[in-house]
């Protein structure tokens, strides 16, 4: 199991949190600039994973999720999700398009989430690269509408993962008259893992 191989010292964990808060920050501004209009981020939690529980994190294998993916090119290769259970893609994709939402993604909705989900990833992978020193460069977005067990079985089928754990930066999207749970899922290659929390330890203290 993952805990059993990849162990977060204190500091790890405290820099991998301000690599998060940095992050959002950077993401709302990002999207402040893109909608015109004050959004908030907010990062509750980071913590590994192991890449089978993925689906746990948003609730079960059966919960339907929204899921920008990107693939991670560089240094430390890997693939890049921004995943939203179905009720908050629906109060983001509100956010973005001013217009309520139902249980159906237009195309329109769709291409608004997979907007706002590239600059989020571009945000997250240059606080990344700036605590790391790694060059961290994201692919064009797809956006992938489906159960979050599916969607694992994608990543690791589809797009031949190999990696066993996953980085989850919780996040709050914080809008006038929304709030959106969210979860960045940053899915190493083999080696890019302990490459990054290398760099953390060797650049910031272990």
């Amino acid at each position: 199991m993952l805990q059993d191989k990849i162990e977060l010292s204190d500091r790890q964990k405290d820099v991998l949190k301000e690599i998060g808060n940095i992050c959002a920050g950077n993401a709302a501004t990002a999207l402040s600039q893109f909608l015109n209009r004050p959004v908030t981020m907010n990062v509750p939690r980071v913590h590994l994973v192991p890449v089978e529980r993925v689906p746990d994190v948003v609730g079960g294998a059966d919960k339907l999720v929204v899921t920008v993916v990107l693939q991670v090119l560089g240094d430390a290769p890997g693939i890049l999700l921004l995943l939203f259970p179905q009720p908050d893609a629906q109060a983001l994709s509100a956010i973005l398009t001013g217009r309520d939402v139902g249980s159906v993604f237009t195309e329109f909705d769709q291409s608004a989430i997979k907007e706002a989900g590239s600059i989020v990833a571009a945000a997250y992978l240059t606080a990344l690269s700036s605590f790391t020193h790694f060059g961290l460069i994201p692919s064009a977005p797809a956006i992938i509408i489906d159960m979050a067990g599916a969607l694992v079985d994608y990543i690791l089928i589809e797009l031949a993962a190999v990696t066993e754990c996953a980085l989850v930066i919780d996040s709050e999207f914080i809008e006038q008259r929304h709030c959106v749970c969210g979860h960045f899922f940053l899915l190493p290659n083999p080696g890019s893992m302990e490459a990054i929390l290398q760099a953390i330890g060797e650049l910031h203290g272990k």
